[in-house]
């Protein structure tokens, strides 16, 4: 037998918004509503693909078998709960690349892991920013690393001008990203968690 309320409990586990959860199986968003509200029982392919998208075996998504007397009930998911400022703190954390680099994956990172058992979409937030943040640092140093090439290059009057060349990136750079979390800020404060499409 199917419980529409343990894909619910393991969906939340994982971190995963309905639409996340429509995207890796292959579902239509409206089948993974209705299956979660219960109108409609899952079977073969449709069963097979949620599972597989959860990671999950199919028995998970069994009720738990009533205890007998003596038989302590089986252990549920935790229920998580929705925390919107606390994914605003784990967004803005990226900002801390302006004490140091790498702060900007590290902070999110130990926030993420901090509360992923607990907090509602905290796992889809957390993958997207950190992987935007690793794709910015890739490209910021592939930026720096191409300059000096150019520079070198272009011979001694090119190197003169490496200095500025280094600063003008280095701004450029760090412009983007901090407009890029204060933008991504105000779309998680509209309730939209789909920032970030273009990461790592």
């Amino acid at each position: 037998m199917f419980s529409s309320s343990h894909i619910v409990a393991i969906r939340k586990e994982k971190g995963f918004s309905q639409e996340v959860l429509a995207e890796r199986s292959g579902i239509s968003l409206r089948t993974i509503q209705r299956v979660e509200r219960g109108e409609t029982i899952p079977r073969g392919h449709t069963l097979l693909a949620l599972a597989t998208a959860l990671e999950v075996a199919i028995e998970d998504f069994q009720p738990a078998p009533v205890p007998t007397q003596g038989q302590a009930p089986a252990s549920s998911p935790p229920e998580l709960r929705s925390d919107p400022q606390f994914l605003q703190i784990l967004n803005l954390s990226a900002l801390s690349f302006l004490l140091f680099p790498l702060l900007n994956i590290l902070f999110p990172v130990v926030l993420w892991r901090a509360r992923k058992r607990t907090v509602q979409d905290v796992g889809e937030v957390g993958r997207r920013v950190v992987g935007f943040q690793i794709l910015w640092q890739v490209g910021s140093v592939c930026l720096y690393l191409l300059a000096v090439a150019v520079h070198l290059v272009g011979g001694i009057s090119a190197k003169s001008t490496l200095p500025v060349s280094l600063l003008s990136i280095l701004f450029t750079t760090y412009a983007v990203n901090v407009g890029a979390i204060c933008y991504y800020a105000f779309r998680l404060r509209q309730g939209h968690l789909d920032i970030y499409p273009v990461r790592l």
